[in-house]
């Protein structure tokens, strides 16, 4: 007979397990490289060495660390307090709060480049966000954001996840459970070009990353 005792772990550290593996995820796992190996590249020549950078949902903190260490002037904003609990020697300046406090602090700041990289997807109201972001961005400013693929995304929980329901749900534009993130709400290119246009903004260049 087999005898065992077993903790039931409180939801915090359940959470933190989460991130820790998320962490792994950017840092270590070479898909998460890869993406940053690809994402520099592509980011860095739409910058001026003057560029004053905002980082909307800003997380681990690897492309600000990144682009500071570049010279630029980095601002980023992370709600999550346990993602900033796991950041031990960033120097860029580093918001958190709720929106309205971000939206508070930052209301008569502006910003050469905003950063919106995987965010969109996870915000309860996308309008709300873009409309505040875009009123920070200077004339002639550059908006940079890193969305999902709406196709890539069903090939993914489709092969990848082996979720053929999921890529349905993908496909009809339902939300999506992700592992780290809650729900994945993807959105159409088109939605985006469409919104940002009422701001006088245009599309200037569209990159792969994870692409199939």
């Amino acid at each position: 007979m087999d005898f065992k005792i077993l903790n039931k772990k409180n939801s915090r550290e359940k959470n933190m397990t989460k991130q820790e593996n998320y962490y792994a995820e950017v840092f270590e796992k070479p898909w998460g490289r890869m993406f940053y190996d690809l994402l520099f590249p592509q980011l860095l020549p739409n910058l001026t060495k003057d560029s004053k950078i905002l980082s909307f949902g800003s997380g681990f903190g690897r492309t600000e660390t990144f682009l500071e260490e570049q010279g630029f002037e980095v601002t980023g904003y992370e709600p999550d307090v346990e993602k900033l609990e796991m950041m031990s020697d960033q120097t860029f300046r580093q918001l958190t709060g709720t929106f309205d406090d971000f939206a508070e602090t930052v209301k008569n700041e502006r910003y050469d480049v905003i950063l919106i990289h995987n965010v969109l997807e996870y915000v309860l109201d996308r309008k709300v966000v873009l409309e505040l972001l875009l009123s920070l961005l200077t004339d002639g400013g550059t908006l940079s954001i890193v969305k999902h693929s709406k196709y890539g995304s069903m090939i993914e929980m489709a092969a990848g996840r082996d979720n053929p329901q999921a890529a349905l749900d993908v496909y009809e534009n339902e939300a999506v459970a992700s592992h780290n993130h809650g729900d994945i709400l993807v959105y159409d290119d088109d939605w985006l070009t469409d919104f940002v246009a009422n701001y006088k903004l245009k599309l200037q260049e569209k990159f792969g990353i994870r692409h199939f």
